[in-house]
């Protein structure tokens, strides 16, 4: 584990702990997507009833179906910040929320916004790739990958035209109210929400319903995580081929992690519950 910045002074008021982390190629595998590595610091993490919040890009379908294999009960932030949804099992039940709180565009206007920039950038979407194609282009089996499909407020896609015109397909975006995030694999459309954005908002509604702001521990690999991190009380990057160029300020601490993936997760996770 390498400290990249830590407060001299610690925190000496005892606050809950909350953790906030990405998916792919941080709590998952980049290859296979596999939590195996990461189950033994999620069991120290249930034991001692720290919820762990999903914040990734991957749609509510994905997520829910990984909540379910990984036993999680949290909340969970779906298309890069555009969602802040329920537990299911806590809907109307006095939880954290009564529904979903939406911060993000609906897909049907981002797509809307997309099929007026083809004629002058080259691009493609999941929306025109089938199942089998998205399954090829993300390594999911196609189960998995027909779950991907199926987006809310967010369109990643495969950029295709020249590297000195993205920079311009960017800005029109930006001009017409979307913004482009790139994560491990895709360039991911969306509204103008982002994970910080998600994870302070986060942040407040587990102060109302604990009655004592959290701190939070955020974790993640690629640009896309950039925002999550500085709202985050403690960052971790988790090492990845993206990470070397993530740069993080705001947190108390920040850490880079020497192993990658879900071996890299678990290991900064037993590090900040043992120190």
């Amino acid at each position: 584990m390498i400290i990249v910045k830590t407060d001299i002074k610690p925190d000496t008021t005892p606050r809950p702990r909350l953790v906030v982390t990405d998916l792919d190629g941080t709590l998952l595998d980049h290859h296979d997507y596999s939590f195996r590595a990461a189950l033994p610091a999620l069991k120290l993490l249930a034991a001692h009833q720290i919820p762990v919040v999903y914040c990734s890009s991957k749609t509510r379908a994905e997520i829910l179906a990984l909540k379910r294999a990984t036993a999680n009960t949290a909340p969970f932030i779906v298309e890069n910040g555009a969602a802040i949804c329920p537990h299911p099992d806590d809907t109307g039940r006095g939880g954290l929320l009564a529904g979903d709180l939406v911060l993000g565009m609906s897909h049907h206007r981002i797509l809307a916004v997309l099929a007026g920039l083809r004629s002058q950038f080259c691009f493609r979407g999941f929306s025109d790739m089938s199942a089998a194609e998205v399954a090829e282009r993300t390594g999911l089996a196609p189960d998995a990958a027909a779950l991907a499909r199926e987006r809310e407020f967010s369109e990643p896609l495969v950029w295709q035209g020249r590297d000195d015109q993205r920079a311009d397909f960017i800005l029109a975006l930006a001009e017409a109210g979307c913004s482009a995030q790139q994560g491990g694999r895709f360039l991911t459309v969306s509204g103008r929400s982002d994970k910080g954005r998600a994870v302070t908002e986060l942040r407040g509604l587990y102060a109302s319903h604990w009655g004592a702001a959290p701190e939070i521990i955020a974790l993640g690999d690629s640009p896309n995580d950039v925002t999550m991190l500085a709202a985050a009380d403690i960052a971790v990057i988790v090492r990845s081929d993206n990470s070397p160029q993530l740069q993080v300020s705001g947190p108390k601490h920040i850490l880079r992690t020497q192993l990658r993936g879900p071996a890299g997760w678990a290991s900064a996770i037993t590090t900040l519950m043992e120190g």
